[in-house]
């Protein structure tokens, strides 16, 4: 057997984990010859010694534990770049139990304790995913197949995702379609034009005729994502709490700082994007809109 990395596997079995040989990254036992992939994940040690006797250079899986979850960051997809966008809009995520690709490109899985219920990745981010019970992931000291080099464990103990995180994973809800805009006067109970507007207003009203483009279902949507035309990055802004926060700097709007996370309402979008910045301009043009 190969000692160095059997015994990592042993060890990780003694210590709860299931486990099961892979070659590179996929399962080294093929389906053609019984193989069940991640079902074949044990924590049984005589099992897990004969595979390395069997395997002796064979990568170690892990089948995520039932307790936790893993979120995976890709940079190759952009997964650095949608990390930081979430995190200046909400909070830097904690630190935890993480594990570093062996491609030496900053990738990474960060395990957290699972929040109970279904985990979606839908509302993440390109080159971000989400990975439970049903999957696996390749642990230390295995070998990336394409640079030698060793995944590589930042030991500490597993904590709980930040609730904002739990929030974007809750899968998808369907959500009831617009109401219908409102004519007639501005408002009867004499609210602003800048507070009507934002109300009555969608951000694909205002952003799409300027050639913004929603990358998610919901426009208004918490962390609904949007890109701007001459965006050279996978997404220019985001929506919070109905506000939007810029991270491109290649947008008519500042960009959001993480020192100063403040973002832009869609009546300050309007007068930037309409007249120049003009606020005194844009509620002019609206309260005459509604004559």
């Amino acid at each position: 057997m190969n000692r160095k990395m059997g015994d990592h596997a042993v060890e990780l079995a003694l210590h709860g984990w299931a486990v099961f040989p892979l070659r590179g990254k996929v399962p080294a036992i093929a389906k053609k010859n019984g193989g069940n992939g991640v079902l074949d994940a044990t924590t049984d040690v005589a099992t897990v010694t004969m595979w390395w006797h069997r395997f002796p250079s064979a990568n170690i899986g892990a089948r995520v534990p039932n307790n936790l979850f893993v979120l995976d960051i890709d940079p190759r997809h952009d997964g650095a770049q949608s990390l930081r966008v979430l995190e200046v809009v909400n909070d830097p995520l904690p630190e935890t139990l993480t594990v570093y690709s062996g491609r030496g490109d900053g990738g990474r899985h960060l395990f957290f304790l699972h929040p109970g219920g279904k985990l979606a990745s839908t509302r993440l981010g390109d080159g971000l995913d989400v990975k439970t019970s049903a999957g696996y992931t390749v642990v230390p000291p295995s070998l990336h197949p394409d640079t030698g080099l060793p995944y590589v464990w930042e030991d500490r103990n597993p904590v709980a995702a930040p609730s904002w995180l739990v929030e974007l994973l809750q899968p998808p809800r369907r959500t009831p379609p617009p109401m219908p805009r409102r004519s007639g006067p501005m408002s009867p109970y004499g609210a602003s034009p800048a507070d009507d507007y934002n109300e009555r207003t969608s951000w694909a009203d205002l952003l799409i005729p300027h050639g913004w483009e929603c990358l998610d279902p919901n426009p208004d949507a918490d962390g609904a994502r949007w890109r701007h035309p001459a965006a050279t990055s996978a997404v220019s802004a985001t929506v919070r709490h109905n506000v939007l926060f810029v991270y491109s700097t290649n947008t008519e709007f500042v960009v959001t700082e993480p020192s100063d996370p403040h973002g832009v309402t869609k009546f300050r979008a309007l007068a930037i994007l309409e007249h120049n910045g003009d606020l005194s301009a844009a509620a002019r043009s609206l309260r005459e809109g509604s004559r």
